[in-house]
């Protein structure tokens, strides 16, 4: 996933399915979900290749004289609720335990309004549930490699997280297919 800034057209890509590469600017975008996710084919074969982010909260920063009191309001009850969110969310390996095991498989799980990471009937991580959660999915995968290097072999979606993990957005089902591929190395 890729972070909107000006640049983001710039940006390189190369397809893994048919070796077209090229910048931001030459591929093809697919939807505009909710203003806030657009979706970047390759021209020549349509494979995915990213997801760009679009903040909010950075488009409302710019024009913030423009809101009306109540909308400044709302905005920063919002911000006040995301940092709350953000603050149980996992943000560092370091919040990870150590684990002894050589070569294991992490489980991606959902159960009672949380998202939980877990080896076998250990829970190794949880933090609040996000509805359409792919992006926090990515986040977490990263810091699992850098905690547990290529001792981590995959970070599997469990059944019962699948709803929320993808959510309405047809291409997070690729978007984590493609996670996984690039950092555990599954097809």
């Amino acid at each position: 996933m890729t972070l909107y800034y000006e640049e983001w057209k710039e940006k390189q890509y190369a397809c893994e399915e048919c070796d077209w590469k090229g910048t931001g600017a030459d591929c093809k975008y697919g939807l505009f979900h909710r203003k806030t996710f657009l979706e970047v084919y390759c021209p020549s074969c349509q494979g995915f290749l990213d997801l760009i982010v679009f903040p909010y909260k950075e488009s409302c920063h710019k024009d913030l004289e423009k809101l009306t009191e109540e909308q400044r309001r709302v905005l920063l009850e919002q911000e006040e609720q995301m940092k709350l969110y953000l603050g149980k969310c996992l943000q560092s390996a370091d919040q990870l335990p150590d684990l002894k095991d050589d070569d294991f498989i992490l489980v991606w799980d959902q159960v009672e309004g949380e998202t939980r990471i877990t080896k076998g009937d250990m829970v190794i991580w949880s933090e609040p549930l996000a509805y359409e959660g792919f992006d926090r999915y990515e986040k977490i995968a990263l810091l699992l490699k850098e905690k547990y290097g290529t001792r981590v072999k995959d970070l599997a979606p469990a059944d019962s997280s699948l709803l929320f993990l993808y959510g309405d957005f047809a291409s997070s089902i690729d978007y984590v297919k493609k996670v996984r591929k690039e950092l555990f190395g599954v097809m």
